[in-house]
């Protein structure tokens, strides 16, 4: 989605001021446990998706879904204010795979046996 230097800029300006928010401002006990791993900002600057993850079981995880529609209009202000942009993109939250998926292929890695190379003469 991140396609030029303009929309990286102004998501990574996003992924702080919301981490920034979440830590210092927001006190919905849902969002606690959450870290904000990386935004993708669309190229006309109007749709940012948001990827976060969860300390915690797949509970935690949909009580984080839930604490971010309930805060979405909150934190989407607070962006408005701290990065500036003409208009404030429309923030979507996503929850971040990549370190389940990271996990999956270790687990699949170590449990193949070692590959055993031939000595090259």
């Amino acid at each position: 989605m991140s396609t030029t230097f303009r929309s990286d800029r102004a998501a990574e300006a996003i992924r702080a001021a919301l981490a920034r928010v979440l830590a210092e401002e927001v006190q919905d006990p849902r969002l606690s446990f959450v870290t904000i791993t990386r935004c993708e900002v669309s190229h006309d600057l109007q749709n940012a998706k948001v990827f976060y993850t969860v300390l915690g079981d797949e509970t935690k995880r949909q009580q984080a879904e839930q604490g971010f529609a309930s805060a979405a209009p909150f934190l989407r202000s607070r962006v408005g204010e701290e990065v500036p942009l003409r208009t404030v993109p429309e923030i979507i939250f996503r929850y971040d795979r990549s370190s389940e998926n990271t996990s999956r292929i270790e687990e699949i890695l170590a449990g193949l046996p070692e590959l055993k190379r031939e000595p090259q003469q």
